[in-house]
């Protein structure tokens, strides 16, 4: 009778322990999971080649955004060379990009897009500098990014914006902080395809 409590007693504790590591794991697997926060609707912009590049062209890639212009002496320099260290850090995952995009379209013609990316280092087939129509822009900025402000246009934002496979925004970032700047590095592992 004594075995019998005593195996009982320990296939319940074996039961319990169980339980108890399903639902750490879970809860971990949750922590790891980025909450989606917007999607991207349809849009059509120029990139530094000339080519029309819109939301199609995000598909199947992990994509870190900002909004630029060229003619900036604030911010502007500050996050292109983060995203030239993001280049550099994520070099060896094959679907990762950069997107930069223009306040300043009337300024900022795919050639010039072209000559800033060089200035800091950009690969063209994985940092691509995009331009249109103005009005077309700081929509995308308010409506799709969620980022911005429609009624001054050289006003933006200085957050990265981490966009997954699907077009779907899953984070926000202040570039000027450090502890942000990790966060999405983090976070950009949980949803590129990072080779050792």
């Amino acid at each position: 009778m004594a075995i019998l409590k005593e195996r009982r007693f320990w296939l319940f504790v074996g039961f319990a322990a169980i339980i108890v590591l399903v639902m750490v794991m879970r809860v971990e697997e949750e922590e790891q999971t980025l909450p989606v926060l917007g999607e991207l609707t349809e849009f059509q912009l120029t990139d530094q080649d000339g080519e029309q590049f819109g939301r199609e062209n995000l598909l199947g890639k992990v994509w870190v955004a900002d909004f630029i212009f060229t003619t900036c002496a604030g911010p502007c320099p500050v996050m292109s060379r983060q995203f030239t260290e993001l280049q550099s850090r994520f070099g060896n995952a094959s679907d990762f990009r950069l997107l930069s995009i223009s306040v300043n379209p009337d300024y900022d013609t795919p050639e010039v897009l072209k000559e800033y990316g060089d200035r800091y280092g950009a690969d063209h087939d994985r940092w691509r500098f995009l331009t249109g129509n103005k009005d077309r822009i700081h929509e995308l900025a308010v409506e799709g990014f969620k980022v911005g402000s429609v009624e001054d246009p050289i006003f933006h934002s200085t957050r990265f914006i981490l966009l997954d496979s699907e077009a779907r925004i899953r984070g926000y970032y202040i570039s000027s902080e450090l502890e942000e700047m990790q966060q999405l590095w983090r976070d950009v592992e949980l949803l590129a395809e990072v080779s050792p």
